[in-house]
């Protein structure tokens, strides 16, 4: 392109130039003689209003005869015009001046002199009507001298359209032949290069223009479009296929979100989320450990692959633990990340990885990024049952206060006038002194008791879990008793819930503190279990002295608060004790469901 020369007599921009200055110069041309012609005319409708106010002023002086000397001012009527000589010019263009100029002579030597010696209208109302007549006549000569200047301005401007018009057809045909078909051409190329289609080409004339420049270009460019297509094409499908991975990597992180953001257990959620992965990262076998109450030796491992289901399974319908693996080479290696944040754990993931695969950036963030989302669904998990808890304890926390405030404070007040009714010594009768102290003992027991109650609406959870609770309640009564409890937890996780916690911790406190207090034992035992139907079962169990004949359970109240709560458990409660062999205290319940309740002594 560099050695092609364009002569500028060849340039399309130089003839439309051209042209367009020949149009300009017609336009110019066409102008000036409008304006000349409309200054010739300038003044003429001044000059007709000014020779019609000389016919008015005639007839007033008409009417005004005979005159007085102090009218005599009013006979110089061209006083105006003769002062205007702009607008006298108008008269010597027009070639009228010298009749302007006799009206005026006749009026200063003639018509005056009559007009101030005549003593009626008719002496001077016919010379008066004759000079009127003449004003008359040199106004139709201007009206018509204008008429012919703008009858010559319309000829000439029709004259210049005309020119105007051929010059317009020239650059009409000059513009589609030079112009408009070599752009056609152009935008023709351009919609069969956007069709891939890069065989057309650019007719070069013998002298070229900009133009024939420009198809150059287009032939060169889908010369070279067409050489790199096949290229571009092989890129582009590399493209789209990392594109295609990038949107599954996003739809999953989408779902993922959806699908730990949902009502299923923990575990469901968790093992649908792993077994998409596998998928779109080169592990298998993932494995996931779930820590309890942030006790890296308490978990609950789930995995799918299995060949049945897990007894404790909450939903029935579930199959995310029989899922398959896909396949997986023989030469692995574990890898395993944590899930925790700000020191607070939540369990371990588990994988297996091929030594000889590496993962690339991509593939590690997005396993970094679910395991974020795994972390944040637990804390937020946890962050909702400790927000139960806590309404849960305030609303306890206000029954306990209430209790304090009334009950406890009333019958602190009927001890003491019961120990002031005692110590009067006027109390001769001694079934009134038997019933005083009936009442006072039943008093005590009645406060001893109402203190209890008060205490276990107090009990407070700890923040991180049932499981947590319960380790702090083995450790005290451990520090009591001056021995180990031995203490079995075979419960998934979190299966016990806020509401559920409350209740099944003070029955089992309620058990331990007996034995503390009666049973005399060496040795206790503590179980917590959940069957293939999915029935809890708590097992208290010591080598105590066991319950005495007379305790019944309906006038014991610790064991009436134990059966009260195992009611609100929905389940069911056994005791088994006889002297000298022991007690052991068995409740069953099931989440969500009603079990026959029956009460057992042996």
């Amino acid at each position: 392109m560099s050695n092609i020369k364009i002569r500028p007599t060849e340039s399309i921009i130089n003839r439309l130039t051209l042209l367009l200055f020949c149009l300009g110069a017609i336009a110019l041309i066409a102008l000036s003689f409008s304006i000349q012609v409309a200054n010739d005319t300038k003044g003429g409708a001044y000059m007709v209003n000014q020779l019609g106010l000389l016919r008015m002023k005639n007839y007033q002086i008409l009417t005004m005869v005979p005159l007085n000397k102090e009218d005599y001012d009013n006979l110089n009527i061209f006083i105006n015009i003769s002062s205007s000589q702009k607008h006298l010019m108008l008269l010597k263009r027009y070639d009228l001046i010298n009749e302007f100029n006799q009206l005026e002579n006749d009026w200063n030597t003639r018509l005056i002199t009559k007009i101030q010696q005549a003593q009626k209208i008719d002496e001077i109302k016919i010379d008066i009507e004759n000079y009127v007549a003449r004003i008359n006549h040199l106004v139709d000569k201007i009206d018509q001298k204008t008429e012919n200047k703008i009858y010559h301005i319309s000829q000439l401007q029709q004259l210049f359209i005309v020119i105007i018009v051929i010059f317009l057809a020239v650059q009409i045909y000059y513009l589609r032949y030079y112009l408009l078909a070599p752009w056609q051409k152009l935008i023709s190329m351009a919609e069969a290069i956007s069709n891939h289609n890069f065989k057309a080409r650019f007719n070069i004339k013998g002298r070229k223009n900009e133009f024939d420049l420009l198809g150059l270009a287009f032939n060169k460019m889908s010369e070279q479009i067409e050489s790199q297509y096949l290229l571009l094409e092989k890129q582009v499908a590399e493209k789209t296929a990392k594109l295609q991975q990038t949107n599954k990597i996003v739809s999953f992180q989408y779902q993922t979100i959806k699908q730990l953001h949902t009502s299923e257990p923990l575990c469901e959620r968790f093992l649908k989320i792993l077994h998409k992965l596998e998928d779109l990262v080169p592990l298998t076998q993932f494995k996931i450990r779930f820590y309890e109450s942030n006790d890296p030796e308490h978990y609950q491992q789930i995995s799918y692959d299995n060949e049945q289901k897990l007894p404790y399974c909450q939903n029935p319908k579930c199959k995310a633990c029989l899922i398959s693996s896909k396949s997986y080479q023989k030469n692995n290696f574990q890898r395993h990340c944590h899930l925790q944040e700000n020191g607070e754990k939540y369990g371990i993931l588990f994988a297996l990885q091929p030594e000889n695969t590496i993962l690339t950036n991509e593939q590690e963030n997005l396993i970094v990024g679910v395991i974020e989302q795994m972390t944040t669904a637990m804390k937020l998990d946890r962050q909702i049952e400790q927000q139960k808890q806590y309404l849960l304890i305030k609303e306890r926390s206000a029954m306990a206060r209430e209790l304090h405030d009334s009950i406890a404070q009333s019958l602190s007040c009927l001890k003491i006038h019961l120990s002031c009714l005692q110590m009067q010594s006027d109390l001769t009768s001694q079934s009134s002194i038997d019933l005083l102290a009936t009442m006072r003992k039943e008093v005590n027991i009645t406060y001893s008791q109402l203190r209890e109650l008060i205490t276990s609406f107090r009990l407070r959870l700890n923040q991180t879990g049932f499981y947590a609770n319960l380790m702090e309640l083995i450790e005290e009564f451990n520090q009591k008793l001056q021995f180990n409890i031995q203490f079995e937890y075979l419960l998934p996780l979190n299966i016990i819930n806020s509401k559920y916690a409350f209740h099944l911790l003070q029955i089992i406190r309620e058990g331990l503190n007996n034995i503390y207090k009666h049973a005399k034992a060496t040795q206790v035992i503590v179980s917590l279990k959940i069957d293939d139907h999915q029935i809890i079962s708590v097992c208290i169990e010591d080598n105590g002295i066991g319950l005495q004949n007379n305790i019944r359970l309906d006038n014991s109240y610790g064991l009436i608060i134990m059966r009260d709560r195992v009611e609100i458990l929905n389940g069911n409660l056994t005791i088994n004790s006889k002297p000298l062999q022991g007690t052991q205290i068995m409740i069953a319940f099931k989440i969500n469901k009603t079990i026959s309740f029956k009460t057992t002594e042996e």
